[in-house]
């Protein structure tokens, strides 16, 4: 789930990365993941997986919102203490098919974006 800019070279993560299910898009608190000691390798739960960070605001600037959602009851792993950073970003689950495709497709050029791991 990764693209890359053609003019500029810049990797970013697809539209793809950021498919809701029925709360949201599962993401973690950056701030309450260092305040536990935890990183990026923490919340990978495949090999597969890539990290990326994005800020709070610009997600919101684009009309979505962003909640907490610490120690979900329906994941794997439910004591592990990265569930304690556990948020959702919020709105796509509610528009059409149309609409979401293209909120996703604003998440991913949002100017915070950035991988971490991956």
């Amino acid at each position: 789930m990764v693209a890359v800019d053609l003019e500029t070279g810049r990797r970013r993560p697809t539209s793809g990365a950021f498919k809701p299910d029925d709360d949201g898009v599962s993401v973690y608190r950056r701030a309450l993941l260092t305040a536990a000691r935890l990183g990026p390798d923490d919340v990978i739960r495949h090999p597969w997986n890539l990290v990326v960070s994005v800020d709070v605001g610009d997600v919101r600037s684009i009309g979505l919102g962003a909640r907490d959602d610490p120690w979900p009851p329906d994941i794997d792993e439910p004591e592990h203490p990265r569930n304690a950073a556990h948020a959702l970003i919020t709105g796509l689950e509610s528009l059409s098919r149309g609409h979401r495709r293209r909120r996703q497709k604003d998440l991913v050029t949002l100017p915070s974006i950035t991988f971490v791991r991956g």
